[in-house]
């Protein structure tokens, strides 16, 4: 077995480092890999999408009577409870000195939005352009997954559900289906939690999940704080982000398995004589 690992001091700060190891592991003799190692290059992706998308608007079928009153009650009852908030929610967020706060929450808008676009296809692009294999299944998994999650579930539901939105003062229970507004669920919402499940699914360290939801969560906060979402808005965008990049990723993983290639990341915190900070690892 090889192994070599990279250490990359990034900053230094009064005996402060912050480092970024990126570890490669190989077993034996270099092989060529299987044809579903390929499944992400760019020519497989719409394929691979149109699998995506089929296999998880089949999965719900296969659920058994407990799973399926199990995701039921969880989903009424988180969305019916955010419901309730909708209203003091906004009512609170209107009343409150936001210009502070405001900056931060456009900052935060424009990160979950466009932000994440340009992540996710920057990653795939990179790890594609040089032969990485961990970097592009991360760029394609979070990719495919936003996009199943948009195409299959929060586009037609923005348009069929037609709510306004808080800025539009029309009250948190204005609902025009087909002909009203595209607040529920919420997009930005969809897009931050599934790239933050892309990445849990990818990790073997419980620090990248909580970094990873904890700006998610950031995220939905700053639609509520920029009045363009109610509560359950983002409450539903969490879920359905949550729950088709989990089951896109799994797929995915399932079908690079006989590549023996398995990409896994890990964040964790690194001591020594004069530095301290984190050790982030990609392994493949």
């Amino acid at each position: 077995m090889e192994r070599k690992t990279l250490m990359n001091a990034l900053s230094r700060s009064r005996g402060a480092v912050l480092c970024v190891s990126i570890a490669y592991a190989q077993v034996g003799p270099p092989t060529p890999a299987p044809l579903r190692s390929t499944i992400d290059l760019p020519a497989q992706l719409p394929e691979l999408l149109m699998g995506d998308l089929k296999a998880t608007a089949h999965a719900p079928l296969e659920w058994d009577t407990p799973t399926w009153k199990g995701a039921a009650l969880g989903t009424v009852g988180l969305i019916g409870l955010s419901m309730a908030l909708d209203r003091p929610v906004d009512h609170a967020v209107r009343r409150m000195d936001r210009s502070s706060m405001d900056p931060w929450g456009k900052r935060l808008d424009v990160a979950g939005g466009i932000g994440t676009v340009l992540v996710v296809g920057g990653a795939y692009a990179g790890g594609w352009a040089f032969d990485q294999p961990e970097v592009r299944a991360f760029g394609a998994d979070a990719a495919l997954s936003m996009l199943t999650a948009q195409l299959l579930v929060t586009l037609p539901m923005k348009y069929t559900v037609g709510r306004s939105r808080p800025f539009q003062e029309q009250g948190p229970y204005h609902f025009k289906p087909l002909h009203g507004g595209v607040s529920f669920p919420s997009g930005h919402s969809t897009q931050a939690f599934s790239l933050a499940t892309v990445l849990s699914e990818h990790a073997d360290s419980p620090w990248v999940s909580v970094g990873a939801y904890s700006f998610a969560t950031l995220v939905a906060l700053s639609r509520i704080e920029q009045r363009a979402h109610f509560t359950s808005d983002v409450v539903a965008g969490g879920l359905i982000g949550t729950f088709t990049a989990r089951m896109v990723t799994r797929r995915h993983q399932f079908l690079r398995q006989s590549s023996g290639k398995p990409v896994k990341v890990a964040l964790s915190p690194s001591f020594g004589p004069g530095y301290q900070g984190l050790s982030l690892s990609v392994k493949f």
